[in-house]
């Protein structure tokens, strides 16, 4: 898999762009200044946004090509990462650690899926919040990015399980066009998700 992200990644071009993810950045800015923990971070848009307007950022990639993007996009807005090159499964932090945990685009297979999410409940202080946004079941068939896998893609009952505990505060299922990089472009469909935990 990491040869097969590496192979993704190595081009000059930034494959998902290097501008952040627009529902990631429009709940980002609404939330206190923090500690915030991107997994599968690529090639960094997100993670460099928001160190850019001041969140401390912890972020992961099984890619060390990604990584290395990442820290070149993050010297030149003259941000720092704390940016580990580690797959999913072998990733550890404290518990309570993190203010904001943003899951965009990370798609996994449903029992590592499961595992991750309930990690990042553990992960996520009280009052922090889980930031999402996935290809929905429908992007099946659609070319503008994601697995062929359908057991990959997300469903709210799925979402809505795995983050159980969790206080649901936004979720929508929307048809959408993408413009993120030449591998995010045309009609998808998507889900964004919004969940924080109880502050006490």
């Amino acid at each position: 898999m990491k040869a097969i992200w590496n192979s993704r990644y190595d081009s000059k071009e930034y494959q998902y762009g290097v501008e952040p993810n627009q529902f990631f950045k429009k709940q980002l800015q609404k939330l206190p200044i923090g500690r915030l923990l991107v997994p599968a971070a690529g090639e960094g848009r997100d993670a460099v946004f928001a160190a850019q307007i001041g969140w401390e950022v912890h972020a992961f990639d099984s890619s060390d090509t990604a990584q290395g993007k990442a820290n070149k996009l993050a010297g030149e807005k003259s941000v720092n990462l704390h940016y580990e090159c580690i797959d999913a499964a072998s990733v550890r932090y404290p518990f309570e650690s993190f203010d904001a945990i943003a899951l965009v685009y990370f798609h996994q297979n449903p029992e590592e899926r499961r595992k991750f999410h309930q990690q990042c409940i553990k992960w996520l202080k009280p009052g922090g919040k889980i930031i999402l946004e996935g290809f929905h079941k429908n992007q099946m068939g659609l070319n503008s990015g994601g697995p062929k896998n359908l057991n990959m893609l997300f469903d709210l009952d799925e979402l809505n399980e795995d983050f159980a505990g969790l206080t649901k505060e936004y979720s929508k299922v929307k048809e959408t066009l993408l413009n993120e990089g030449p591998l995010h472009q045309g009609k998808a469909y998507v889900i964004d998700f919004l969940a924080s935990k109880s502050p006490v």
